[in-house]
């Protein structure tokens, strides 16, 4: 019988053990860290600033590319739990200069979608015939709970994007909570491989402005992104938006979001580091803010998320530019 009470103990202790199974391999040539897993399904979390993963990091899904040197802090997790200790994998070098720029999956809004799942979804929606891609939008929440394909559970403008937007033939690759640097791991790891876009539509940042980066940095991280793009579909056009306005009255983080729009417009006039980081430029800050500055709820519920409203003024803009390269 004292076996008996002990075996769910055992069993619980056994299952730990079995998902704890991973080590970290360093490659020093290519200043990568590989996550060597017992077995294919355990899930291993990491983070690359200098704090022990929680349920919020991302999951690992490929060799994390450290260039510039830096930590990797990685840890098994059974569903939101941790499980066992956190390992620790330094790479040679002083460290990223700007963490916008730097690859790596996370897991912020767990509680509204699963940043994995989606990311399957869309690599599966990138198969020959699976659909129709003519316009790639790529964001934040802003973007993914508008509404379109690969479908959300929460959509907060679905009578606008079918209005404005759906004509277009359109593919949703945004993902709530993602900064610069996450845009960038799904652009490196076959988001766009396979389509075959004629036009980009860009909003992303205003996460990296939340205590992360300063508007230099993020300008930078969302720069890249736009390079990226360029890198990989040469001959689309690029629609990058301003980061939208935030908060009900202007304050500080308006203000960096204002700091940041005005660095993303000077990269728009550079033409000395190559082609210009878009073909057009879309700030919808006036048609967002009141004349005295506020942002209405009926607009952005949040200060920050559109409503069907807000998102009646994107789409329109958005749909404008796009009748205007002819597509």
């Amino acid at each position: 019988m004292r076996f008996l009470r002990l075996f769910p103990l055992l069993t619980a202790v056994l299952a730990a053990s079995h998902v704890a199974g991973f080590e970290l391999t360093l490659d020093p040539a290519k200043q990568t860290v590989t996550v060597k897993k017992d077995a294919p399904t355990e899930v291993v979390r990491y983070t690359l600033n200098g704090k022990d993963p929680d349920f919020s990091a991302g999951v690992y899904l490929a060799p994390i590319e450290l260039p510039e040197g830096g930590t990797v802090k990685a840890a098994a997790f059974d569903g939101n739990k941790r499980v066992g200790d956190v390992r620790t994998q330094v790479v040679p070098g002083p460290g990223p200069k700007n963490t916008a720029l730097v690859p790596l999956t996370q897991n912020r809004d767990w509680k509204s979608y699963d940043w994995m799942i989606r990311h399957h979804e869309i690599l599966a929606l990138n198969q020959p015939g699976a659909i129709r891609a003519d316009v790639v939008f790529l964001g934040d929440s802003i973007t993914h709970f508008w509404s379109g394909e690969p479908k959300a559970k929460r959509v907060s403008g679905k009578d606008s994007w079918a209005k404005w937007i759906a004509p277009h033939h359109p593919i949703n690759l945004g993902y709530g909570w993602d900064r610069t640097e996450n845009v960038l791991w799904r652009l490196r790891h076959g988001e766009i491989a396979g389509l075959k876009p004629k036009a980009f539509v860009v909003l992303i940042g205003t996460n990296n402005l939340s205590g992360f980066n300063p508007p230099a940095e993020t300008a930078e991280g969302v720069a890249e992104v736009c390079r990226e793009l360029r890198r990989q579909v040469p001959q689309a056009k690029i629609l990058l938006l301003a980061i939208l306005p935030r908060q009900a009255k202007p304050d500080a983080t308006r203000q960096r979001v204002t700091d940041t729009n005005k660095l993303l417009q000077s990269h728009m006039l550079l033409k000395s580091q190559g082609p210009q980081i878009a073909d057009a430029f879309l700030d919808l800050t006036d048609k967002l803010v009141e004349a005295d500055g506020s942002i209405l709820k009926e607009t952005m519920n949040d200060y920050l998320h559109p409503t069907n409203k807000g998102y009646e003024v994107m789409g329109a803009a958005i749909d404008a530019q796009l009748k205007a390269w002819s597509l």
